[in-house]
């Protein structure tokens, strides 16, 4: 069961690692949906450029592309990490006080991020 759970997870390792360098050769990605259809920014939108640019070492541009995700990326390596060790060991996560807090902060941060990037404030 463990070994099944590794090659799941070594699976998609491979795959996003095609993605990337799919992304990193031909400047196209998937395209957010939901920007299509509503032409707003979704909290997500910007994560794939911000990767691109932190895995070149572009440390500023990566922050701008997408600030709240680039804050919390530590805690969300931590979570990742976690969260795929358990499996491929096949035991529940249990996520303690400081991790709860941490994804709701991280869940509240996003929404307020979401509303500020697609409103027109008035400057001057």
């Amino acid at each position: 069961m463990q070994k099944k759970r590794l090659r799941n997870v070594l699976s998609a390792a491979l795959a996003l690692a095609v993605y990337y360098g799919f992304v990193k050769s031909t400047g196209t990605g998937i395209p957010c949906l939901f920007r299509y259809f509503f032409h707003w920014k979704c909290p997500g939108c910007g994560v794939t450029h911000m990767l691109l640019y932190m895995a070149a070492g572009n440390v500023r541009q990566a922050f701008f592309s997408h600030p709240v995700l680039f804050c919390f990326s530590p805690f969300l390596a931590w979570i990742l990490g976690k969260s795929l060790w358990n499996y491929v060991r096949g035991t529940g996560t249990v996520w303690k006080k400081w991790e709860t807090a941490g994804m709701r902060l991280l869940l509240a941060s996003l929404l307020v991020f979401f509303v500020v990037r697609n409103v027109d404030l008035p400057i001057g």
